[in-house]
């Protein structure tokens, strides 16, 4: 015979001991450092007011620098400062938080900060016909900066 129903208990929580995954980033506009993470699921989050601490530094750098997201369901954040150099590498990692403390770190991940967009466009483009489908395009490269892609435009 089944027993009578027990009474209802609910535990206190507890801080969370679970590190978010993925962290990574880069990229974004001119004077930005964008970092990503992959937020925690709903069962890791153990308590209430969860949320994340993300941490960052130049890679040199002596200081962390700490920032609070309180969106529990957002996995980035983007830090703008207009005295940051373009491409400048920085160490960061990230933590989950809620009432009853915080968890740990993250393994630590190196990210860039944003590029300035070139100052000139490739010299010299230059097109060759393949077919009555296919071309290719070529072009000199712009020195001074280090390009990630390019974009390229045409008119049929």
């Amino acid at each position: 015979e089944p027993s009578i129903p027990s009474n209802r208990i609910k535990t206190d929580g507890a801080a969370p001991n679970v590190a978010p995954s993925d962290v990574g980033g880069g990229g974004g506009r001119n004077r930005e450092l964008t970092i990503t993470w992959a937020p925690l699921s709903r069962e890791y989050h153990y308590g209430n007011n969860f949320g994340y601490i993300v941490a960052f530094k130049p890679f040199d750098g002596e200081e962390w620098k700490k920032v609070t997201v309180t969106n529990p369901d957002t996995g980035r954040y983007v830090h703008k400062d207009e005295t940051m150099s373009p491409s400048t590498a920085f160490q960061v990692k990230v933590k989950a938080f809620n009432n009853k403390g915080d968890g740990p770190y993250s393994l630590v991940a190196v990210i860039n900060s944003a590029q300035d967009a070139p100052s000139e466009a490739p010299t010299e483009v230059g097109v060759k016909v393949l077919s009555s489908s296919e071309i290719s395009v070529h072009w000199e490269h712009v020195l001074e900066k280090i390009v990630e892609s390019h974009q390229i435009r045409y008119w049929a």
